[in-house]
């Protein structure tokens, strides 16, 4: 039986780190190493976060064992937890689990990891876990808990003092302030004569301003030698009815096309001829993310279609599926038949598959 690998969150929930849970593990517990492959490309997991074609092989010195007796598990941070949210909920990892050096015990399964999981991004406070290049994975440690400081003691208050009397002033008359003397006739004049001459500037002034207004050059469009472009709109979601065409397929980001296609919910005969037609037009991770998403939510046919796509009886060498994968049809053959326990086909395919 192949191996099922669930990355959950800890408890307390501590964000960019996880707990790694191996299920159906019959090798030891020291020792062990382990590679994760997305569907999307088939790029292997690299140690310092990337995605690469070359297989890379993350080292484990020892796995505890779960509660029950029967599972595996360690702690793992963001140097997992990080790429695997990166990638989107819409993809599927290969997992191969091995004793280190490879001439040991090995098994291959599926991961994964649970929706509540959080990346590092999403603790401002929390310190990046450190990890070698050696490909050694390194075990988080959480934050010590803080001691609040002892309360100091609050001073005893002071007694206030005893209110003072204020002495009564008795009220003193004010002095009479003498009339200014009237203004000359010639000081009134002069102020008259500058008051016009500040009415007649600001009659002007208005009058300036009028004329400059009304007789503005209208705006000069901009000269056809100008460069400069306004954004390009984002691609609005396609209507129902273009939801799934290749012409959507085309213009949509890979995600986008999925999420619009899956929402129209086409049956399992039509979802086969949009899969066809992003096989034969190039879009593999179209083809693998409509697989994937309907064969995991319980579509037999979806899940027996795309187990075909790997099983090396079935198998047709295309550009989205070059060569076939045992272990990948073995685990789809299984997923069939945990909803249809009595499926021939599953049961016979995967009797002779699985690892």
């Amino acid at each position: 039986m192949s191996i099922f690998v669930e990355l959950v969150t800890l408890q307390p929930h501590i964000a960019g780190q996880g707990c790694l849970i191996v299920k159906n593990w019959t090798g030891g517990h020291e020792r062990l190493e382990f590679s994760i492959q997305r569907n999307q490309d088939g790029y292997f997991l690299q140690g310092d976060q990337h995605w690469s074609n070359s297989q890379y092989w993350f080292k484990v010195a020892h796995f505890s064992a779960a509660a029950n007796g029967d599972e595996l598990e360690t702690v793992v941070g963001p140097q997992l937890v990080d790429p695997l949210l990166d990638v989107g909920g819409m993809a599927t990892f290969r997992i191969v689990l091995r004793e280190q050096g490879g001439e040991g015990h090995t098994e291959v399964g599926m991961l994964s990891p649970a929706p509540n999981l959080q990346s590092s991004v999403a603790a401002s406070d929390e310190k990046q876990v450190a990890h070698e290049d050696t490909g050694q994975l390194k075990t988080p440690v959480s934050p010590p808990a803080v001691v609040a400081p002892e309360p100091e003691p609050e001073p005893e208050p002071e007694p206030e003092p005893e209110p003072v009397p204020e002495p009564v002033v008795e009220p003193v008359a004010p002095e009479p302030v003498p009339a200014p003397p009237p203004e000359p006739a010639a000081a009134k004049k002069k102020g008259w004569l500058i008051a016009l001459i500040i009415a007649v500037l600001v009659l002007a002034a208005i009058a300036v301003g009028a004329w400059f207004w009304l007789n503005k050059t209208p705006a000069v469009d901009a000269p056809a030698g100008d460069t400069t472009q306004m954004p390009e709109p984002k691609p609005e979601p396609p209507a129902d009815n273009q939801a799934c065409t290749l012409d959507s397929m085309t213009t949509l980001p890979e995600l986008a096309f999925v999420q619009a296609c899956i929402k129209k919910a086409p049956g399992s005969a039509e979802l086969l001829e949009i899969i066809n037609v992003a096989k034969a037009n190039n879009h593999c991770g179209v083809a693998q993310r409509l697989y994937a998403n309907r064969a995991q939510a319980g579509d037999l046919q979806i899940a027996a279609a795309y187990a075909h796509e790997y099983d090396p009886k079935f198998h047709q060498a295309s550009t989205c599926f070059a060569e076939p994968d045992k272990a990948t049809a073995a685990y789809w053959y299984e997923t069939i038949l945990t909803q249809e326990p009595e499926n021939a086909e599953a049961k016979a395919r995967f009797e002779e598959l699985k690892p």
